[in-house]
């Protein structure tokens, strides 16, 4: 039997032999309710904007068990591709008995599970995203879309990283892999800016010698008589061709001559060529590439294996989430390393007016003060572990205290720096995670250098 149950809030609860689902309109209808004791949700609007942020306050919520639960849409409202693959499906409201055999399916298999605790943020992601695909007996299989700096959507842990984070995401997925929980299959090839990891690209051929995209191409001719080549503009006469070896009046292709080629000249430069480079411009950043700088990425779909089912229903997961996901030292350079290196880096940057940025990290909270060796220690493997997951192989990692760092960014542009927003994002939730009641200060303060600068001025 169907109930439709409305309250005095305005709030809505759809009652089906016992089972009860929650239609939601906007995020602040969520706030009203004890979500732990409803079995799933329904979205009720047909605002794109209102139905991306219900689908991101459920499936990111810090209790795992209403992260995972149904989540459908109203049959009547339609839902872009890259959050049709967030949720569950659409339901008809009038048929709602029909579902429930899958709801009770989904929370059941919720109810299996366990939250692990005192684990990273990335950790936290990779276990979660394990089991969504448990509860729901599915492939992790990405959607095109728009909305993500990469052209991908994933179900469910797209929603734990920024637009920008998909670099991040694909190496969390990779990792996850690589433990042998999850399988993958081949789906696609992208190709990233170098500066932003945007795929939006254009690519235009350009000249092989100044780079220049302001280039023509001309047809080669081979005059059958005299053999004679070149190009199809040397052999114009005012309306006709005429061969500028022989001076005999060419006037049928295939009998009098032929176009075996094609050949470019530069407008700008003036160089004449064959085979014209290539250039990628992105016009998320505006960055220009060569073909040989872009980053490729394989987008495929996942399976969960046998072996990641396991992992979930560990007694030890907490434990061992914590030796997969960062059990490496921080592997950070001595600080005083750290400053020669940044010293030469100053002189080099006076030498050849290089761009290279220095960044400090600092941590402003009380209760990190109060930790034990042990919990600091595991703490900057932690941070550490977050902060080297943003650095390329060039940038150095260098830490004074558990809770102060700095960065040395070497041939960095400005464009490059917004990774610097990412980790201090990641740094924010880690905190938050296992810190409580006390709001996450992070300090990062980032100074280009400069062949004037005095080393001292860096750490005072």
């Amino acid at each position: 039997m169907l109930n439709l149950v409305r309250h005095n809030d305005n709030s809505r609860k759809i009652i089906q032999d016992g089972y009860s689902l929650l239609l939601v309109s906007h995020v602040s209808e969520l706030k009203k309710e004890e979500l732990t004791l409803l079995d799933g949700f329904i979205i009720n609007t047909d605002s794109h904007v209102f139905s991306k942020e219900i689908i991101k306050e459920i499936r990111t919520d810090a209790n795992l068990k209403v992260a995972l639960k149904p989540l459908f849409v109203n049959s009547i409202y339609h839902l872009p591709k890259h959050l049709q693959v967030q949720i569950d499906g659409s339901v008809e409201l009038t048929m709602i008995s029909s579902y429930i055999q899958r709801i009770v399916a989904i929370n059941n298999r919720i109810s299996s599970l366990e939250e692990p605790k005192l684990v990273s943020h990335e950790v936290l992601i990779q276990y979660k995203t394990l089991a969504y695909l448990y509860t729901r007996n599915t492939r992790l299989t990405p959607a095109h879309s728009r909305e993500s700096l990469i052209g991908y959507e994933f179900p469910f842990i797209s929603l734990f990283f920024k637009n920008t984070e998909g670099v991040q995401l694909l190496e969390s997925l990779r990792k996850v892999t690589e433990k042998n929980y999850l399988s993958f299959k081949l789906q696609d090839y992208i190709h990233l800016c170098k500066s932003c990891s945007g795929n939006y690209l254009n690519f235009r051929e350009c000249c092989p010698k100044c780079d220049s995209i302001d280039i023509a191409a001309h047809d080669m001719i081979h005059h059958f008589v005299c053999a004679h080549v070149a190009p199809e503009k040397d052999f114009k006469k005012e309306e006709h061709l005429e061969c500028p070896k022989c001076d005999k009046h060419l006037r049928h292709i295939g009998i009098d001559y032929d176009k075996p080629s094609t050949i470019y000249s530069c407008n700008s430069c003036s160089h004449e060529f064959q085979n014209p480079g290539m250039l990628s411009l992105c016009f998320d950043c505006g960055t220009e590439n060569k073909l040989e700088e872009l980053l490729q990425k394989t987008i495929g779909n996942y399976a969960l294996t046998q072996m990641g089912e396991q992992f979930l229903f560990k007694r030890n997961t907490d434990q061992t989430l914590n030796k997969n996901g960062h059990s490496e030292n921080l592997s950070s350079l001595n600080i005083n390393l750290f400053k020669l290196l940044l010293d030469q880096e100053i002189k080099r940057v006076k030498a050849t007016n290089g761009n290279s940025f220095f960044a400090s990290i600092k941590f402003q909270n009380s209760q990190l003060q109060l930790l034990n060796k042990t919990a600091k220690k595991a703490l900057m493997k932690e941070i550490g572990g977050i902060i080297k997951s943003y650095l390329k192989d060039t940038d150095i990692l260098s830490s004074e205290s558990f809770n102060r760092y700095y960065l040395l960014l070497p041939e960095t542009t400005k464009n490059q720096l917004v990774r610097l927003e990412n980790i201090d994002y990641n740094l924010s939730k880690l905190l938050s995670d296992n810190l409580v009641e006390e709001q996450q200060k992070i300090d990062i303060t980032i100074q280009q250098i400069k062949g004037k600068d005095l080393i001292q001025n860096y750490f005072s």
